[in-house]
């Protein structure tokens, strides 16, 4: 198919839709059991699965509160989902052309199959912290969470945006680095350990790395594609893009502030305990 061919469709696509059938999006009858086999698993694994082998593996894991427990086996789905959709990212960047030449318009079923899997594990991390949220609520977080949902289902049902939803997903490869300092503080470990501050200044770099200097990157790319004739044929989803991925950018900025300031005073402590 040629590229003239493929706007030509695109448009076509994009005008036999109007603004009721976008108001009732509906996921894509085939990748609706992935999302309710992730959503149960997640569910499944945090409920018996990781307290379990924390129980096993874990020596202080008895004496954790409440508390303690449902954010220590939150955290680890969270690595989990993070290592699986990062790892598909990752492939999918390196190894689908189609991807990148139809930012706008393409269907992936690998992709289709990753963010089935962040719907399923966003739905079930969001309805635990609603369950628990006087324990482990986060509005940020759960306003991430919805916000990410909302978007990712557009790409889902009807392959608009491909190819900005996967670059989001490389976010999460920051993630596991972030529930790791959280484990270490669980576990008692002095916050100017070696393990602490290692990852704590890995943590923060692997942040910038693939969330705040990826966002010239993606909005360079958002640019180049909203000059082409294609743009003004995308109808709402231009607004969900740009909106979307807008306040995404702000909650990543609040977070990487606090990292930073963390890192500092991580910074400061040891140093004076070298110096006192």
């Amino acid at each position: 198919m040629t590229t003239s061919t493929t706007i030509m469709t695109t448009k076509n696509y994009f005008s036999s839709y109007n603004f009721e059938q976008m108001l009732h999006i509906k996921f894509d009858p085939k990748f609706l059991p992935v999302v309710a086999t992730s959503f149960t698993l997640f569910i499944f694994l945090y409920k018996f699965i990781n307290p379990f082998l924390s129980n096993l593996l874990i020596k202080d894991y008895k004496n954790f509160t409440i508390a303690q427990k449902v954010d220590w086996s939150t955290r680890i789905n969270s690595s989990i989902n993070s290592f699986t959709v990062g790892i598909i990212c990752i492939y999918m960047m390196i190894a689908d052309h189609g991807l990148e030449a139809n930012p706008l318009l393409y269907k992936s079923y690998l992709l289709k199959t990753n963010l089935s899997i962040v719907i399923g594990y966003l739905l079930s991390d969001t309805a635990i912290s609603m369950i628990h949220y006087n324990k482990i609520g986060d509005p940020f977080s759960m306003a991430h969470h919805l916000v990410s949902v909302y978007a990712f289902v557009h790409v889902l049902t009807l392959d608009v945006m491909p190819y900005f939803a996967n670059f989001r997903l490389l976010a999460e490869l920051s993630t596991p680095l972030v529930n790791i300092r959280w484990f270490l503080d669980t576990l008692k470990f002095s916050k100017t350990s070696k393990a602490f501050v290692c990852n704590g200044l890995l943590m923060t770099l692997v942040f910038f790395f693939v969330r705040i200097l990826a966002m010239p990157i993606y909005w360079w790319k958002v640019y180049t594609v909203a000059i082409t004739p294609l743009w003004p044929h995308t109808g709402h989803f231009r607004f969900v893009l740009i909106i979307v991925c807008t306040i995404l950018d702000i909650i990543n900025l609040y977070w990487f502030s606090k990292m930073v300031r963390g890192c500092l005073r991580i910074m400061r402590a040891v140093y004076g305990k070298k110096h006192g």
